[in-house]
Protein backbone atom coordinates (compact mmCIF):
# COMPACT_ATOMS: atom_id res chain seq x y z
CA UNK A 1 0.00 0.00 0.00
CA UNK A 2 2.80 2.82 0.74
CA UNK A 3 4.81 1.99 -2.44
CA UNK A 4 1.25 2.53 -4.30
CA UNK A 5 0.74 5.76 -2.44
CA UNK A 6 4.35 6.63 -3.37
CA UNK A 7 4.08 5.76 -6.93
CA UNK A 8 0.75 8.02 -7.50
CA UNK A 9 2.33 10.94 -5.44
CA UNK A 10 5.28 11.05 -7.85
CA UNK A 11 2.65 9.65 -10.86
CA UNK A 12 0.67 13.92 -9.98
CA UNK A 13 0.84 15.54 -13.11
CA UNK A 14 -0.23 18.92 -11.42
CA UNK A 15 2.43 18.64 -8.80
CA UNK A 16 5.22 17.80 -11.14
CA UNK A 17 4.20 21.10 -13.17
CA UNK A 18 4.15 23.34 -10.88
CA UNK A 19 7.12 22.31 -9.52
CA UNK A 20 8.78 22.28 -13.13
CA UNK A 21 8.01 26.41 -13.19
CA UNK A 22 8.70 27.29 -10.12
CA UNK A 23 12.02 25.04 -8.90
CA UNK A 24 13.45 23.71 -12.11
CA UNK A 25 12.89 26.61 -14.51
CA UNK A 26 13.15 29.62 -11.97
CA UNK A 27 15.52 28.59 -9.66
CA UNK A 28 17.66 25.48 -11.15
CA UNK A 29 17.67 26.81 -15.26
CA UNK A 30 17.32 30.74 -14.48
CA UNK A 31 15.18 31.13 -17.38
CA UNK A 32 14.02 34.92 -18.96
CA UNK A 33 10.51 35.40 -18.08
CA UNK A 34 9.08 35.37 -21.84
CA UNK A 35 10.37 31.95 -21.94
CA UNK A 36 8.40 31.03 -18.62
CA UNK A 37 5.71 32.60 -20.09
CA UNK A 38 5.86 30.88 -23.67
CA UNK A 39 5.88 27.73 -21.97
CA UNK A 40 2.93 28.47 -19.83
CA UNK A 41 1.03 29.34 -22.88
CA UNK A 42 2.11 26.03 -24.34
CA UNK A 43 0.66 24.23 -20.91
CA UNK A 44 -2.48 26.08 -21.22
CA UNK A 45 -3.40 25.50 -24.42
CA UNK A 46 -2.44 21.28 -24.18
CA UNK A 47 -5.01 21.43 -21.14
CA UNK A 48 -7.43 23.38 -23.01
CA UNK A 49 -7.04 20.74 -26.07
CA UNK A 50 -7.10 17.67 -24.08
CA UNK A 51 -10.50 19.04 -22.02
CA UNK A 52 -12.45 20.29 -24.98
CA UNK A 53 -11.09 17.54 -28.00
CA UNK A 54 -10.11 14.29 -25.58
CA UNK A 55 -12.76 15.17 -22.76
CA UNK A 56 -10.12 14.29 -20.06
CA UNK A 57 -10.09 17.32 -17.44
CA UNK A 58 -6.77 18.72 -15.68
CA UNK A 59 -6.77 16.99 -12.50
CA UNK A 60 -7.63 13.99 -14.25
CA UNK A 61 -4.63 14.48 -16.59
CA UNK A 62 -1.42 12.03 -15.54
CA UNK A 63 2.39 10.96 -16.87
CA UNK A 64 0.44 8.06 -19.39
CA UNK A 65 -2.31 10.18 -20.42
CA UNK A 66 0.03 12.47 -22.16
CA UNK A 67 1.77 10.38 -23.94
CA UNK A 68 3.64 10.21 -27.39
CA UNK A 69 -0.05 9.54 -29.31
CA UNK A 70 -1.75 12.74 -27.16
CA UNK A 71 1.58 14.70 -28.36
CA UNK A 72 1.27 14.14 -31.92
CA UNK A 73 -2.53 14.89 -31.85
CA UNK A 74 -2.34 17.71 -30.01
CA UNK A 75 0.32 18.91 -32.74
CA UNK A 76 -1.70 18.28 -35.34
CA UNK A 77 -4.59 20.12 -33.87
CA UNK A 78 -2.10 23.34 -33.22
CA UNK A 79 -1.78 23.02 -37.17
CA UNK A 80 -5.00 22.12 -38.47
CA UNK A 81 -6.99 23.54 -36.08
CA UNK A 82 -5.55 26.78 -34.17
CA UNK A 83 -3.70 27.31 -37.95
CA UNK A 84 -0.19 27.54 -36.18
CA UNK A 85 2.99 28.04 -38.11
CA UNK A 86 5.79 25.19 -38.13
CA UNK A 87 7.84 27.63 -36.07
CA UNK A 88 5.61 27.69 -33.60
CA UNK A 89 4.58 24.35 -33.14
CA UNK A 90 8.47 23.16 -32.70
CA UNK A 91 8.87 25.58 -29.49
CA UNK A 92 5.30 23.99 -28.41
CA UNK A 93 6.77 20.98 -28.52
CA UNK A 94 10.06 21.91 -27.40
CA UNK A 95 8.71 23.54 -24.12
CA UNK A 96 6.72 19.42 -23.58
CA UNK A 97 10.00 17.80 -24.14
CA UNK A 98 11.58 20.27 -21.79
CA UNK A 99 9.08 18.94 -18.67
CA UNK A 100 9.63 15.35 -19.79
CA UNK A 101 13.39 15.57 -19.32
CA UNK A 102 12.64 17.04 -15.74
CA UNK A 103 9.49 14.31 -15.05
CA UNK A 104 12.80 11.54 -15.91
CA UNK A 105 14.19 12.65 -13.30
CA UNK A 106 11.51 13.17 -10.67
CA UNK A 107 9.71 9.91 -11.76
CA UNK A 108 12.13 7.77 -13.29
CA UNK A 109 9.51 5.16 -13.32
CA UNK A 110 7.86 6.62 -16.67
CA UNK A 111 11.26 6.66 -18.81
CA UNK A 112 9.59 4.54 -21.11
CA UNK A 113 6.68 7.39 -21.99
CA UNK A 114 9.13 9.84 -21.76
CA UNK A 115 11.67 8.19 -24.35
CA UNK A 116 8.86 8.22 -26.68
CA UNK A 117 7.78 11.81 -26.25
CA UNK A 118 11.09 13.18 -26.65
CA UNK A 119 11.78 11.03 -30.01
CA UNK A 120 8.87 12.91 -31.75
CA UNK A 121 10.67 14.39 -34.60
CA UNK A 122 10.42 18.63 -34.57
CA UNK A 123 8.66 19.79 -37.75
CA UNK A 124 11.04 20.55 -41.12
CA UNK A 125 10.54 24.36 -41.30
CA UNK A 126 11.83 25.56 -44.87
CA UNK A 127 14.71 27.70 -43.91
CA UNK A 128 14.41 31.35 -45.20
CA UNK A 129 17.41 33.65 -46.19
CA UNK A 130 18.72 35.71 -43.48
CA UNK A 131 18.10 39.79 -44.15
CA UNK A 132 20.98 41.93 -42.81
CA UNK A 133 21.66 45.39 -43.38
CA UNK A 134 25.04 46.50 -45.46
CA UNK A 135 27.02 49.34 -44.14
CA UNK A 136 25.55 51.54 -46.60
CA UNK A 137 21.97 51.09 -45.29
CA UNK A 138 22.37 51.32 -41.84
CA UNK A 139 24.57 54.77 -42.39
CA UNK A 140 21.11 55.99 -44.41
CA UNK A 141 18.87 55.09 -41.37
CA UNK A 142 21.47 56.77 -39.19
CA UNK A 143 21.35 59.67 -40.90
CA UNK A 144 17.76 59.50 -41.17
CA UNK A 145 17.76 60.38 -36.71
CA UNK A 146 17.45 64.41 -35.86
CA UNK A 147 19.91 65.41 -34.23
CA UNK A 148 18.15 68.37 -33.14
CA UNK A 149 15.30 66.61 -31.17
CA UNK A 150 15.76 64.27 -28.22
CA UNK A 151 13.61 62.09 -29.93
CA UNK A 152 15.98 61.97 -32.58
CA UNK A 153 18.98 61.28 -30.51
CA UNK A 154 17.20 58.54 -28.57
CA UNK A 155 16.65 57.08 -31.92
CA UNK A 156 20.02 57.61 -32.97
CA UNK A 157 21.55 55.94 -30.12
CA UNK A 158 18.95 52.95 -30.17
CA UNK A 159 20.58 51.91 -33.81
CA UNK A 160 24.16 51.95 -32.76
CA UNK A 161 23.10 49.88 -29.65
CA UNK A 162 21.34 47.44 -31.74
CA UNK A 163 24.06 47.04 -34.21
CA UNK A 164 27.17 47.74 -32.31
CA UNK A 165 25.97 45.13 -29.74
CA UNK A 166 23.92 42.66 -31.29
CA UNK A 167 21.58 42.38 -28.43
CA UNK A 168 18.18 41.03 -28.13
CA UNK A 169 15.55 43.91 -28.27
CA UNK A 170 14.50 42.58 -24.65
CA UNK A 171 17.88 42.79 -23.66
CA UNK A 172 18.59 46.18 -25.17
CA UNK A 173 14.74 47.93 -23.74
CA UNK A 174 15.81 46.64 -19.96
CA UNK A 175 19.20 47.91 -19.90
CA UNK A 176 19.75 50.38 -17.28
CA UNK A 177 22.71 53.16 -16.00
CA UNK A 178 24.11 50.24 -13.79
CA UNK A 179 24.70 48.02 -16.94
CA UNK A 180 27.06 50.98 -18.41
CA UNK A 181 30.75 51.11 -17.69
CA UNK A 182 33.10 53.85 -18.61
CA UNK A 183 36.70 53.73 -18.31
CA UNK A 184 39.21 56.97 -17.36
CA UNK A 185 39.87 57.13 -21.84
CA UNK A 186 36.38 57.20 -22.44
CA UNK A 187 35.80 54.16 -23.87
CA UNK A 188 32.95 51.90 -22.83
CA UNK A 189 31.74 48.10 -22.04
CA UNK A 190 27.88 46.97 -21.87
CA UNK A 191 26.91 44.23 -19.67
CA UNK A 192 23.97 42.24 -21.07
CA UNK A 193 22.03 40.38 -19.32
CA UNK A 194 20.89 37.62 -21.74
CA UNK A 195 18.97 34.22 -21.62
CA UNK A 196 18.72 32.48 -18.87
CA UNK A 197 20.23 35.31 -16.93
CA UNK A 198 23.60 34.56 -18.35
CA UNK A 199 25.62 37.81 -18.16
CA UNK A 200 28.21 39.02 -20.98
CA UNK A 201 30.00 42.06 -21.78
CA UNK A 202 30.55 43.83 -25.19
CA UNK A 203 32.82 46.30 -25.90
CA UNK A 204 31.35 49.64 -27.77
CA UNK A 205 32.42 51.74 -30.39
CA UNK A 206 34.02 55.21 -29.93
CA UNK A 207 30.82 56.81 -31.90
CA UNK A 208 28.65 54.40 -29.75
CA UNK A 209 30.47 55.16 -26.54
CA UNK A 210 30.50 59.61 -27.22
CA UNK A 211 26.65 58.99 -27.65
CA UNK A 212 26.22 57.02 -25.19
CA UNK A 213 27.61 59.31 -22.61
CA UNK A 214 26.02 62.55 -24.07
CA UNK A 215 22.64 60.89 -23.87
CA UNK A 216 23.00 59.79 -20.17
CA UNK A 217 23.92 63.46 -19.06
CA UNK A 218 21.47 64.98 -21.36
CA UNK A 219 18.72 63.03 -20.33
CA UNK A 220 20.10 62.06 -16.01
CA UNK A 221 20.00 58.19 -16.35
CA UNK A 222 21.41 56.92 -13.21
CA UNK A 223 22.35 53.15 -12.00
CA UNK A 224 18.73 52.37 -11.59
CA UNK A 225 17.24 54.59 -14.70
CA UNK A 226 16.28 52.25 -17.76
CA UNK A 227 18.42 53.47 -20.41
CA UNK A 228 15.40 53.96 -23.32
CA UNK A 229 12.21 55.43 -21.86
CA UNK A 230 8.71 54.90 -23.46
CA UNK A 231 5.43 57.36 -23.28
CA UNK A 232 3.67 56.91 -20.21
CA UNK A 233 5.47 53.54 -19.08
CA UNK A 234 9.05 53.37 -17.71
CA UNK A 235 10.96 51.70 -20.30
CA UNK A 236 10.67 51.70 -24.18
CA UNK A 237 8.79 48.68 -25.17
CA UNK A 238 9.46 46.07 -28.09
CA UNK A 239 5.90 47.67 -30.34
CA UNK A 240 7.88 50.60 -29.43
CA UNK A 241 11.25 50.08 -30.57
CA UNK A 242 9.47 48.26 -33.53
CA UNK A 243 7.09 51.26 -34.30
CA UNK A 244 10.63 53.61 -34.33
CA UNK A 245 12.32 51.58 -36.41
CA UNK A 246 9.48 51.37 -38.93
CA UNK A 247 9.54 55.24 -38.96
CA UNK A 248 13.34 55.46 -39.77
CA UNK A 249 12.98 52.62 -42.56
CA UNK A 250 10.36 54.76 -43.97
CA UNK A 251 12.15 57.91 -43.96
CA UNK A 252 15.52 56.20 -45.28
CA UNK A 253 14.06 55.28 -48.70
CA UNK A 254 14.71 57.99 -50.72
CA UNK A 255 18.62 57.94 -50.15
CA UNK A 256 18.65 54.30 -49.90
CA UNK A 257 16.12 52.76 -52.00
CA UNK A 258 17.23 48.95 -51.07
CA UNK A 259 15.81 49.17 -47.68
CA UNK A 260 12.05 48.71 -49.89
CA UNK A 261 13.04 45.14 -50.56
CA UNK A 262 13.59 44.03 -46.68
CA UNK A 263 11.61 43.59 -43.84
CA UNK A 264 13.70 45.79 -41.03
CA UNK A 265 12.58 44.56 -37.63
CA UNK A 266 14.87 44.92 -34.48
CA UNK A 267 16.23 41.20 -34.78
CA UNK A 268 17.71 42.22 -38.10
CA UNK A 269 20.58 44.41 -36.91
CA UNK A 270 21.19 41.45 -34.54
CA UNK A 271 22.18 39.56 -37.88
CA UNK A 272 23.91 42.23 -39.59
CA UNK A 273 25.70 42.65 -36.25
CA UNK A 274 27.45 39.08 -36.75
CA UNK A 275 27.51 39.52 -40.80
CA UNK A 276 29.68 42.29 -40.09
CA UNK A 277 32.09 40.85 -37.57
CA UNK A 278 32.13 37.82 -39.88
CA UNK A 279 32.76 39.51 -42.72
CA UNK A 280 35.35 41.65 -40.51
CA UNK A 281 37.50 38.44 -40.06
CA UNK A 282 36.13 37.68 -36.32
CA UNK A 283 35.96 33.57 -36.05
CA UNK A 284 32.54 32.02 -35.26
CA UNK A 285 33.28 30.90 -31.76
CA UNK A 286 34.00 34.69 -30.77
CA UNK A 287 30.94 35.89 -33.02
CA UNK A 288 28.84 33.91 -30.55
CA UNK A 289 30.34 34.64 -27.41
CA UNK A 290 29.48 38.26 -28.26
CA UNK A 291 25.86 37.73 -29.31
CA UNK A 292 25.53 35.30 -26.65
CA UNK A 293 24.16 31.89 -27.99
CA UNK A 294 24.38 29.04 -25.73
CA UNK A 295 25.76 26.96 -28.81
CA UNK A 296 28.38 28.28 -31.35
CA UNK A 297 25.69 25.60 -33.59
CA UNK A 298 23.00 28.56 -33.63
CA UNK A 299 25.75 30.98 -34.89
CA UNK A 300 27.05 28.56 -37.39
CA UNK A 301 23.46 28.12 -39.00
CA UNK A 302 23.05 32.38 -38.93
CA UNK A 303 26.16 32.89 -41.08
CA UNK A 304 25.00 30.03 -43.27
CA UNK A 305 21.94 30.64 -44.16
Amino acid sequence: MRMEALTMKNNDFQRLLQNFFLEWMMNQKKVSPSTVQAYKDTFRILLIYMRDEMGIKADSININTINANTIVEFLNYLVNVRKNKLITVNNRLAAIKSFMEYVSYECPEHLEVIRKVKSIPFRKVEKKEVSYLTKEEMDSLLNTCDSESSQGRSDYLMLLLLYNSGMRVSEMISTQGRDIFFSANGKCHLRIMGKGRKERTVPLWETTSKSLANYMHENEIHDNDYLLSGRNVKHLTRSGVRYRIDRLVSKAYDTCPSLKNKSVTPHVFRHSTAMSLLQSGVDISTIAIWLGHESIETTHNLNNS
